[in-house]
């Protein structure tokens, strides 16, 4: 995977990731067997259906109580269908960060399901409030998400596993017609003290009901955190290696800043009910600064086009260091804008604090345009 050393290919990364995933499921699936057969029960709201596994060793009264949040306390056997409509959707494809919420929240519920407690009630050990933090998000898809459509039925399935008291991971995958979309997340326990830049990790005072699959080491999504991270926070030399490998893309570390945008925290947009940005903003606030860059070099080039009409998300690898307040105002450091193969585009983006200069985020992603002979292909490829 592509948190290894070296330029290892991606075939293989793919392989070491497929074997640890294999063996992650495995190992959870024989110590929900040892436990004895598990009730089953059905979900139906609308376009969401869920099947959910309920584990008989942990009282009803530790369960979520309604809806959708009572999934299985192991989180290996969350399945949904979904029925693509305009709520789902974006520029006529599915809508990257209606996706990220969703599985966002699924991974929220799995957690709160395996401690056996509403979200409203997590806390740490001194009765104070917990949230969980996003450390990193990765979503792959096998096609442009402009390829999925109206109507289309996206199956997903989902397993959550934690490593030590306070770091939980979990992976799921959507499946639909036009292709597959396999998304890996990590969070970790946070308290606030005063705002969200006095963030502190702790302790779910809850943690001893935890019945999931439990790491006896890192895994790798989290030593990949590690690592991108000590080289955003600490490394004080040059790399001179392939850091991150996603989509089908190699990056390289880089330390030049292509073109820099300020944005404000908009409280109505990037808010979440906890009032802290929100992981699923992070990728959007990206995304509306790539759109300023974009669309002023193409107007320069004499060409009057929407840039977001002609490329759609591949992959997206976010990393999360820190968060910010409404009204704070956002540098945002494009590194890396680049036209690789035929038909995608290779993106790397920081954000930091413009108050303090706390670096808060390194977004890696990758587009596909939905037109080799666009502007912004012909753009990227200095034809315009």
């Amino acid at each position: 995977m592509e948190h290894s050393r070296g330029r290892e290919t991606g075939q293989g990364r793919r392989e070491h990731g497929d074997r640890e995933r294999q063996s992650v499921l495995s190992q959870r699936s024989s110590s929900n067997q040892a436990r004895g057969h598990l009730g089953q029960g059905v979900l139906d709201t609308g376009t969401l259906q869920t099947s959910v596994t309920m584990d008989p060793n942990v009282s009803a009264a530790n369960q979520p109580s309604t809806g959708p949040q009572a999934l299985s306390p192991q989180g290996a056997d969350f399945r949904a269908t979904y029925t693509l409509g305009m709520p789902q959707m974006l520029f006529g494809g599915l809508s990257e960060r209606w996706f990220m919420k969703e599985a966002g929240d699924i991974h929220w519920r799995m957690l709160c399901s395996d401690l056996g407690v509403p979200s409203g009630q997590l806390a740490d050990r001194e009765g104070e409030r917990l949230y969980a933090s996003f450390m990193r998000l990765r979503m792959e898809s096998t096609v442009p998400l402009a390829r999925y459509a109206e109507n289309e039925t996206l199956t997903a399935t989902g397993a959550l596993s934690r490593f030590g008291d306070k770091r939980f991971f979990s992976e799921l995958t959507f499946l639909g017609a036009a292709g597959e979309v396999r998304v890996e997340m990590a969070t970790v326990f946070i308290t606030r003290t005063t705002d969200n830049k006095s963030l502190a990790r702790a302790t779910p005072q809850q943690i001893e009901r935890s019945r999931g699959f439990s790491h006896s080491i890192l895994p790798p999504f989290g030593q990949g955190y590690q690592k991108i991270k000590r080289l955003a926070l600490e490394a004080m030399e040059p790399v001179q290696d392939t850091v991150l490998e996603l989509g089908g893309a190699t990056f390289d570390w880089a330390d030049h800043v292509l073109d820099s945008r300020h944005y404000v925290v908009n409280p109505y947009h990037d808010l979440n009910g906890a009032n802290l940005l929100y992981f699923a903003s992070y990728p959007r606030i990206h995304d509306v600064c790539e759109r300023l860059v974009l669309n002023e070099r193409l107007s320069h080039a004499g060409c009057a086009t929407e840039s977001a009409f002609e490329i759609s998300p591949v992959a997206r690898d976010v990393y999360y260091y820190g968060n910010a307040d409404a009204g704070d105002e956002l540098t945002f450091q494009l590194r890396k804008l680049e036209l690789y193969g035929t038909d995608r585009l290779r993106i790397w983006s920081t954000l930091y604090r413009r108050r303090d200069g706390v670096r808060i985020a390194d977004m890696f992603t990758v587009k596909a345009l939905t037109d080799p002979a666009s502007a912004v292909g012909r753009l990227l490829a200095g034809a315009v």
